[in-house]
């Protein structure tokens, strides 16, 4: 019963892409407004400017055989005929040192990582690739991944990939492997447009106030499990529950920031928030339940904090939890205090995720009967206690945790001095907690270092996990510690306290980097209490 009805929600949706700023995405939101009307709501919409990018056409011809391909978000147009290298799974710079592109087209296979494609898009065209061919990972599909030209995640204006780039099945990479060992040539034709004066849409509709559920509407190709099944759910439960919580369909979260800004997804929800914000009316908007990419086994859940994420585990029993994730709506929400929290399968959907098979037949349909059952359950015990959900003590637990273990700084000392005198009890004060001391953070380099950023609370206590190393490594006489250096604010691109990994491990060197890292340490304690006086103010 609970599949039919999914499945009939879904057809409302366009059967491939539904992209920010589109005809496809504006109806589909339509017909999603439509339904949440039928539930009894009150329907409103919020209109904000977008980049809109659309292939008109892709194609990759090698001799006589005509290969489908789908062009990556944001190729530019391009029709150039080369000989093809390839470069493998190539990711990283020093796998790249051995190929000369130039005027060339690059074979690669997607990293393991999908969002890294990126990267090697970069790669291929600083060693003077005249076009990027992608290949899947696995059999029988065609994946869309965004390419940006950017060495950061900056919120603001980019600049626009330089050279065509497409995605073609693992079986055409074979095919084309081939005709790279033998020398051949291949043609390549994308034909694309940009808009940058479109608009897209947030439909919201309820109660802000109680649960709030939310999903996006934009899609690559087929799209089920990312997010049409995300927006099936929440009209289902607007059935069930009408006018007791409220209800968002974002526009624009897998692109569509303007100028191509290496930031580019969750700008529908990113421009939602600061306009809930600009209105007065962030202060008063209740918990943030996001549903996307489900469709596996095993419900999760990523939270904005220790108070949510220990309130939703005790309410939802068994279901895995950690911090938000900034490839979510809810971080939009999260980086604005608001307790916020994605329910999502996300690792289990790498195979199908962005591509043409990401269909009904791929789902888990017991699992999704779990996400809705946790998803209904949490916004019932929301309606039900209101804000005696959360577990404001973590709050505070969480950064007292961290600076015990630094207790013999005199900074560490001031801090928990001034942070026994802070109480955490109501919704208002963990707000502006929240809001002062979670970040997304990036340990490393971003072209080396090849993992997402973690959405970090107390996040200016970071850096206390290298100092602790360094501190055993130095006392033990094991001088191989486990060092992440450089931490990074991506999005504003803030440099945290922190200092580059030593490039040897002599026990005289690594004395003098302790002492500058407890430096870094120190001005990282100092900030801390500075924000927890501002907070007592």
């Amino acid at each position: 019963m609970l599949r039919a009805r999914l499945e009939a929600l879904a057809s409302l949706a366009p059967p491939l892409d539904a992209v920010a700023g589109s005809k496809e995405e504006r109806e589909y939101l339509g017909r999603a407004a439509a339904e949440l009307e039928k539930a009894g709501l009150e329907v409103e919409e919020f209109t904000f400017e977008c980049m809109t990018w659309r292939e008109k056409y892709a194609e990759v011809t090698a001799g006589s055989s005509r290969l489908r391909a789908v062009a990556l978000p944001y190729s530019p147009p391009g029709d150039i005929e080369a000989e093809v290298v390839h470069v493998g799974e190539a990711a990283l710079p020093q796998e790249w040192e051995k190929f000369d592109l130039h005027g060339k087209i690059a074979l690669v296979k997607f990293y393991r990582k999908l969002d890294e494609a990126s990267w090697q898009y970069l790669e291929a065209v600083w060693r003077g690739a005249e076009a990027v061919i992608f290949y899947d990972r696995f059999p029988s599909r065609r994946r869309r991944m965004v390419i940006t030209y950017a060495r950061d995640y900056r919120f603001t204006a980019g600049a626009p990939p330089p050279v065509p780039a497409v995605a073609v099945s693992f079986e055409d990479g074979v095919r084309l492997l081939r005709t790279a060992r033998e020398g051949g040539k291949v043609r390549v034709l994308v034909e694309a447009e940009v808009e940058h004066s479109s608009s897209s849409t947030v439909v919201y509709a309820g109660d802000l106030s109680g649960p709030v559920l939310s999903a996006h509407a934009d899609k690559w190709l087929t799209g089920f499990t990312d997010d049409v099944l995300g927006v099936s759910l929440l009209l289902l439960l607007a059935s069930e529950l009408r006018d007791s919580a409220g209800y968002i369909i974002f526009g624009a979260e897998e692109s569509g920031a303007p100028g191509y800004s290496p930031w580019y997804w969750l700008w529908g929800s990113r421009s939602f928030a600061e306009y809930l914000e600009r209105r007065g009316l962030l202060e008063e908007f209740g918990v943030l339940l996001n549903l996307d990419v489900l469709g596996g086994a095993e419900p999760r859940l990523s939270a904005s904090g220790p108070d949510l994420m220990e309130g939703l585990a005790g309410i939802l029993g068994g279901v895995e939890t950690g911090p938000d994730q900034v490839i979510f709506d809810s971080f939009s929400f999260t980086m604005k205090g608001v307790p916020a929290a994605t329910f999502h399968t996300f690792p289990e959907l790498w195979g199908v995720y962005h591509t043409d098979v990401d269909t009904p037949s791929h789902v888990n349909w017991e699992g999704v009967g779990r996400a809705y059952e946790s998803v209904l359950r949490a916004a019932r015990a929301f309606l039900k206690e209101r804000w005696g959900i959360m577990k404001y003590s973590a709050l505070v637990d969480s950064v007292l945790s961290k600076l015990r273990l630094v207790e013999f700084l005199p900074e560490a000392r001031l801090a928990l001095e001034r942070l026994a005198r802070l109480r955490v009890s109501d919704e208002h004060t963990a707000r502006a907690l929240r809001r002062a001391l979670t970040r997304p953070v990036f340990r490393g380099h971003y072209e080396t270092e090849l993992v997402e950023s973690e959405v970090v609370y107390p996040y200016l206590l970071d850096v206390i996990d290298d100092y602790l190393s360094l501190r055993d490594a130095l006392s033990t006489g094991n001088l191989h510690a486990a060092l992440r250096g450089l931490r990074r604010v991506p999005g504003t691109e803030e440099m945290l306290p922190s200092v580059e990994p030593p490039a040897r491990v002599t026990p005289g060197y690594l004395r003098e980097y302790y002492r500058a890292l407890e430096l870094a340490v120190r001005e990282s304690l100092k900030a801390l209490s500075e924000s927890i006086a501002a907070l007592k103010a």
